[in-house]
């Protein structure tokens, strides 16, 4: 994992949305984790770290992401929003902990 501060994560181009900041942040992680099996690694890097920080308005991407299939949002998503609706039977399956997810935004009303 590098140590170096990940390149204009903490400025924006006011041209980048939000979509997109999630988007680059979303690439750097993944390809500085993607050979990691160690989740509190993975969860903890920086570019990770930045997208939590986005907050709700990155809940509608996530989700749309995990409707495609599973992912590590589910890792975020109770970071953003306070709630784990996973029951704990299912934690630590990331397939179903996604659909535990996307059950909780349809009935919350998100549209994504």
């Amino acid at each position: 994992m590098p140590s170096q501060p990940i390149p204009n994560a903490a400025v924006t181009s006011s041209a980048e949305t939000v979509e997109q900041r999630f988007r680059r942040l979303e690439t750097i992680w993944e390809s500085e984790t993607q050979f990691l099996s160690d989740a509190q690694r993975i969860i903890e890097h920086p570019a990770f770290q930045e997208i939590i920080r986005l907050g709700e308005a990155v809940v509608p991407l996530m989700l749309r992401d995990l409707e495609k299939g599973p992912r590590h949002w589910v890792w975020a998503l109770p970071r953003i929003t306070g709630v784990n609706p996973v029951p704990q039977a299912d934690a630590g399956n990331i397939r179903k902990m996604g659909e535990a997810w996307l059950r909780w935004g349809r009935e919350r009303g998100y549209q994504w």
